[in-house]
């Protein structure tokens, strides 16, 4: 599905924000439908080829590194039921998808500055693009400083994605991460993984690999179409869904794409219990709650 890329307005003399080859930063993703704030804290390293992202305080961390192996490789150390053990999980880049360094911020080439706001006491540049693929019609909003001038690495306050469904004619999705404490250096001994472990392959299904070692990969990429939306497809193959007609098929994939950010981000807090994706992943929170 191709994307349309649309511009806001011209700006003045700002240049695009750059947040610099190396950095620390702490955030938290907030998922509004159904209450979600996941912390987690990031490290940026482009010119050593690596980065490392801490979920839930430390709970899921994991680490790409572009140097390793062929084509890279993203190790992700978790606590694993029943027994809380801690393990560590293994996905290999392949020569078409070599790992990269993962940032915590969205790639603002294509954003435009839109205006300036306040933001938590810091008067900030307001950049935003809106992307459209299909029905989808996303806008993101990225709220930056330039403690040291223009040309200066900028800081990152916060980062809004607002979605609208043009079929529908509503806003139908909404999500925002919030940035604190951030730094232009990084220890370097945060990008090793930790010794004794043996690596094994990410559990099935494989379709989920890449979102379960990747998280944030989804919620600071301007694709309309995310990898959450790409698992639509197999869950309507695995539990036979044919939809009514195109507008019940697009509430349907609303309501999956938020129950499935709701399942992956509940099974990184570490706790006593996971959750998955069943034959409900695509009702809405309304309905599943009629039906207990």
């Amino acid at each position: 599905m191709a994307q349309k890329m649309t511009k806001v307005k011209p700006d003045d003399d700002r240049t695009v924000p750059d947040f610099g080859k190396m950095y620390h930063v702490k955030g938290v993703i907030s998922l509004p439908s159904y209450e979600i704030e996941e912390p987690f804290e990031a490290w940026y390293d482009f010119e050593r080829n690596r980065s490392r992202i801490d979920y839930y305080n430390g709970t899921v961390c994991t680490f790409l590194i572009g140097n390793d192996l062929d084509y890279g490789a993203i190790y992700q150390i978790r606590p694993v039921l029943p027994t809380n053990d801690i393990k560590c999980f293994q996905l290999k880049g392949t020569k078409e998808e070599p790992i990269q360094p993962q940032s915590a911020m969205p790639d603002v080439q294509g954003f435009e500055f839109e205006k300036m706001d306040y933001h938590k006491g810091s008067r900030c540049e307001v950049w935003k693009t809106v992307t459209e693929a299909g029905h989808k019609k996303n806008t993101y909003r990225l709220w930056v400083t330039r403690p040291e001038g223009n040309d200066a690495p900028a800081t990152p306050h916060r980062f809004e994605m607002e979605g609208f469904n043009t079929l529908l004619d509503s806003h139908n999705d909404k999500y925002s991460i919030e940035y604190s404490d951030f730094c232009t250096q990084s220890e370097p001994d945060v990008f090793t993984p930790p010794a004794g472990f043996t690596c094994e392959e990410f559990p099935d299904p494989p379709e989920e690999h890449q979102i379960l070692a990747n998280p944030i990969q989804d919620y600071v990429s301007t694709n309309p179409v995310s990898h959450a939306h790409r698992m639509f497809g197999p869950f309507k193959e695995k539990f036979n869904r044919q939809y009514k007609s195109e507008k019940e098929h697009e509430k349907r994939e609303i309501n999956f794409v938020q129950s499935f950010r709701f399942v992956n981000s509940t099974n990184r807090k570490g706790l006593s219990f996971t959750v998955g994706i069943n034959d409900r992943a695509d009702w809405s929170r309304a309905e599943t709650r009629k039906y207990c």
